[in-house]
């Protein structure tokens, strides 16, 4: 799984329009106008989704929607970071689960268990109810300033119907580990590792 460079260039436009210190507040607030509507309610989304979306039709065109749109709730972006463990590298990737942990295993509190409860929620979500939970939960990470990688996210939507679920069990590997203080990876930043492809 990965973006083709398109989708890259459209997860790249949409990061410009929140680049610090220039922030497009209008486009923000045009990407925000399409939260919880469908695709062809969204007039003032077009703008920054069509020029991106492929030349023919797909049911996935959907999710370039259903990011633009969330993306104006919470612009907050962490990208991968590069670390090198036995002479390997690894890639440090602030997926949604990774994103959303804290808010369950707060690092100095009690163990939040509604917001465990949401979580499980959002990873037994219907692609037809996704974008419900992923507003939901984008609110949680925005009053908490958590911020996610927004190529992840994109990526993860895309083959959110997979057989076998592998984006569900990669939000819930990095969710949970670490998590619990008898996990002998608690001591582990909850870093995701992924080979360099």
């Amino acid at each position: 799984m990965s973006l083709d460079e398109r989708q890259k260039e459209f997860i790249g436009y949409l990061l410009s329009l929140a680049n610090e210190g220039k922030e497009d507040r209008g486009a923000l607030a045009d990407l925000r106008s399409g939260l919880g509507k469908e695709p062809g309610e969204m007039s003032r989304v077009h703008k920054y989704v069509v020029p991106f979306l492929p030349e023919a039709r797909r049911r996935e065109d959907r999710w370039y929607y259903v990011t633009a749109s969330l993306f104006g709730l919470h612009p907050a972006h962490k990208g991968r970071v590069k670390h090198e463990k036995n002479g390997k590298p690894w890639w440090e990737v602030w997926t949604l689960g990774r994103a959303f942990r804290p808010l369950a295993f707060p690092p100095n509190g009690p163990k939040k268990d509604g917001m465990e409860a949401r979580f499980v929620a959002l990873l037994n979500a219907h692609s037809d109810d996704l974008d419900d939970h992923l507003r939901h939960a984008m609110r949680l990470l925005e009053s908490s300033n958590q911020p996610l990688d927004w190529f992840e996210l994109f990526e993860d939507l895309l083959h959110w119907d997979e057989p076998g679920g592998p984006v569900q069990l990669k939000w819930a590997r990095h969710f949970y580990k670490g998590a619990l203080a008898s996990d002998p990876d608690s001591t582990d930043s909850g870093s995701t590792a992924k080979e360099e492809e």
